[in-house]
């Protein structure tokens, strides 16, 4: 990642994770899990935690909406993908609700990130699964 990426990211109001984000830490996760289980997990640990607001939930997309309370404020739309039995993927978009990112929403991801890779088995990111 060059460092206009680099510094463009920083300061950009928006952060999404993909399948070849120049980003490593911002690629696609796979988890060897199913979705509905997955979904579960990420919508018990969203509610626990004071700094999110859970404010929809469907299971039919795969999509969790969330508001982030605290913090940077902001929207976090996180989407769950069943790929074939037994691996899924997680993808986070964060969009801040005033000013710019400051590298909070790559944060907040890759915080997420580890938390499901400690509860879940991981496979590997987008681009080299």
């Amino acid at each position: 990642m060059g460092m206009f990426s680099k510094i463009s990211a920083f300061l950009n109001s928006h952060v999404e994770t993909s399948e070849r984000n120049e980003d490593e830490s911002l690629r696609t996760h796979y988890y060897k899990t199913t979705k509905d289980k997955m979904m579960n997990a990420i919508s018990e640990w969203v509610t626990k935690d004071q700094r999110f607001s859970l404010l929809d939930e469907s299971k039919e997309r795969g999509e969790l909406s969330v508001n982030v309370v605290k913090g940077k404020k902001g929207f976090l739309v996180i989407t769950v993908t069943s790929v074939r039995p037994f691996r899924t993927g997680v993808d986070f978009s964060f969009t801040v609700e005033k000013g710019v990112n400051f590298g909070y929403g790559q944060k907040l991801i890759r915080q997420f990130y580890a938390n499901l890779d400690k509860e879940h088995t991981f496979v590997g990111i987008g681009g080299s699964e």
